[in-house]
Order: C-alpha cells, then structure tokens, then sequence
C-alpha cells in the first residue's frame, strides 16, 4: 500500500513539472523495486513460545527480525556438538534472557498480546527451567559425592 501511495505521489509531482522525466523514471524504479518491510507488530506470546521452545534454533529471533542475533543461536546449537555441547547451555539460558527481557522486535515495535499472559508464561518457563537446572545439579553433586565417599551419600539419603 506504501508503494502505491508513493506512486501516486511522484505523479503528481511529475504533472505539477516538480520533477522532470528522467528523475520521474528513477524515482519510479526506486520505487517498485525497494524492499517490501513488514511493519505489523508482532505478537508477545508468540515471541514467548518459540522462545521457550524453539529458542535453542533461535526461531523466536527471525520472528521478530533480529537475523543476526537468529544466525548466531542457530549456528552455535547446531555445531555445539564441536565443543562436546557446551555451547548449548549458553544458548539455552541466552534463549531464556532473551524471552524475558525482549519485549520490542527490530523495527521497534512494542509486542501486542495479552500482557498478563506473557508474564505468566515468562514465569512458568524461568521457573521451570530454574527447577530442572536445579535437579540435574543435585544429581551431579550426588554422583560426585557417591564416588568420593560412597557411606555419606547412604547417610544422605535415608
């Protein structure tokens, strides 16, 4: 629709001799061949679900037009395998910071949604995640210690 009103603008331009033939012809091909930008906002819980899903790809970052940033996440989950996964982890909790602490998309868009509803999943998720990182490390320090000193892991656990 942009393009459009452009066009009719240069015409009239064009009729009043503002511009002459040659300028009229670039302007006009300027134009039609610029790049489309898609200014709708985005929506919040969308952004929020393919974050907390998808975000290791970096999904949630091309929604909202953050390519850069998307490349990045995807590039690092995809080859983590090189670093014995590690790279992983910082994906996941760069995910996470990003869910919670991005509310705008490229363009500057504040993200339309049911506001409250966002915060829910917001919380749910960093709860979630914070719950489980705290499981897999208690099994890490029991394992340790049930290598170390087998008798006070038994202590420990009746």
């Amino acid at each position: 629709m942009q393009k459009l009103d452009d066009l009719e603008k240069l015409a009239e331009l064009r009729k009043k001799n503002l511009v002459t033939e040659d300028e009229y012809s670039s302007l006009k091909d300027e134009i039609i061949s610029a790049k489309g930008t898609d200014n709708s906002p985005k929506n919040g819980v969308a952004y929020v679900l393919l974050a907390t899903f998808l975000g290791n790809f970096g999904i949630h970052n091309f929604y909202a037009g953050y390519i850069r940033r998307a490349v990045a996440q995807l590039m690092l989950t995809l080859f983590s395998w090189v670093l014995l996964f590690l790279p992983l982890f910082a994906v996941q909790i760069w995910a996470l910071l990003d869910m919670c602490l991005i509310n705008k998309d490229a363009q500057g868009n504040l993200f339309v949604g049911d506001k409250m509803l966002i915060k829910l999943i917001r919380i749910a998720v960093v709860a979630l995640v914070g719950v489980s990182y705290l499981i897999v490390l208690t099994g890490i320090v029991m394992g340790i210690m049930e290598q170390n000193a087998p008798q006070a892991v038994q202590i420990i656990r009746y």
